[in-house]
């Protein structure tokens, strides 16, 4: 809706980056103040945070680049520019799920504890960021005149320039045509899954149990909302499920999987 916040001479603030600054800084506080809960030297949450920002943000342009690889390979200087949006959940979390895991293991830590205090923290941080998602106008959803929102031309958000692609509206309108605000279901389903994290933690089975459900959760409301998110013909898998759904499932056996694992071996 709002792509840029203010003007600071001719320097831009974008809503997308304030609102992933902000994502990040509320995860790793939530995730110092867990990891001092539990005995955790809350230091270390600041240390595995270079690398997980890192890897999020890297792994989360390239895993949007790819899906947008044309109109990047005809505009190669805009694969730089991060805080107007544009990137990909699972390309950034694989990415600072590696670095993370490497940084755990290097310094012999508890791989499953350090995941099971980092899974709120995703959480909410997803909550956040697809917030920021809605305000510039990216992620969004399918045309629906009654489940729909219209998004303004001003400063030319990614739904308003697809849809004038697409001869969806005319060159000048003020606005677009009402799109679903998949943006927002997912920020909901974020701040849900967050407030589901919190209220399992008493039940607690064996390290991994809390990471593994945030796997679980968000696959399966992501699977959801694939439906209603716009995406070109050529992203969908026999016209029906996308690339992201197909990951969904992938992730959702793993986890299970996982979960047998850990449990077997905590009995043992």
């Amino acid at each position: 809706m709002y792509r840029i916040l203010f003007n600071i001479g001719s320097f831009s603030i974008y809503s997308y980056g304030a609102m992933i600054a902000l994502a990040f800084i509320m995860g790793i506080f939530l995730a110092m103040k867990e990891s001092k809960r539990i005995g955790e030297n809350p230091e270390r949450i600041l240390d595995i945070s270079l690398y997980v920002i890192l890897g999020a943000l890297i792994g989360g342009r390239l895993g949007y680049v790819i899906f947008y690889l044309d109109y990047y390979l005809k505009n190669p200087i805009k694969i730089l520019y991060f805080r107007q949006g544009g990137l990909a959940f699972f390309g950034g979390f694989i990415l600072a799920f590696i670095l993370g895991s490497w940084y755990v293991r290097r310094n012999k830590l508890s791989f499953w504890k350090y995941t099971d205090i980092a899974a709120p923290s995703i959480a909410i941080g997803l909550g956040i960021a697809r917030i920021g998602c809605f305000l510039n106008g990216c992620c969004f959803g399918l045309v629906s005149e009654k489940y729909g929102l219209k998004f303004p031309s001003l400063n030319m958000p990614p739904v308003y320039l697809q849809q004038l692609k697409d001869g969806l509206i005319a060159s000048g309108s003020s606005h677009t045509l009402p799109v679903i605000p998949t943006q927002l279901y997912s920020s909901l389903y974020g701040f849900l899954i967050f407030f589901i994290l919190l209220g399992i933690k008493k039940y607690k089975k064996y390290d991994g149990y809390i990471f593994l459900n945030f796997l679980v959760l968000y696959s399966i409301s992501r699977f959801v909302i694939e439906f209603f998110r716009f995406y070109e013909n050529n992203y969908k898998m026999f016209n029906y499920f996308t690339a992201t759904q197909a990951i969904c499932i992938i992730i959702i056996l793993c986890s299970l999987i996982c979960m047998k694992v850990l449990k077997k071996r905590k009995q043992k």
